[in-house]
């Protein structure tokens, strides 16, 4: 029962700033700067991508424990492997969807 207005709005103003350290965030934007329309529309799969990445976790918490992960992840201690893995992911799904007629039709 998590809507996504409460916790996404977070990730998308802020570009996940508050998520990852800041050598993430620069080779991140970087991807954002190469990719089509990369910080209106790329950035959507990355988010995806980490819910995705945390789905089973995500799966067996409750509601607060819930909003406490998505507020302040693990991924702060990541380094720059762990967010091209990210990005690679994201680019599968912007790959996978995009194109998609109806994939963000309800």
């Amino acid at each position: 029962n998590v809507e996504f207005i409460q916790f996404a709005f977070r990730w998308i103003n802020c570009l996940l700033m508050r998520e990852l350290s800041l050598s993430s965030i620069v080779r991140m934007w970087d991807t954002y700067l190469s990719e089509p329309n990369g910080f209106s529309s790329f950035h959507i799969y990355v988010c995806a991508a980490l819910l995705l990445k945390w789905s089973t976790e995500l799966q067996a918490m409750d509601f607060a424990q819930i909003m406490q992960f998505l507020q302040r992840p693990p991924s702060l201690e990541w380094g720059v492997g762990e967010v091209e893995l990210l990005l690679s992911e994201a680019y599968m799904l912007k790959c996978l969807y995009h194109d998609a007629p109806r994939h963000l039709a309800r």
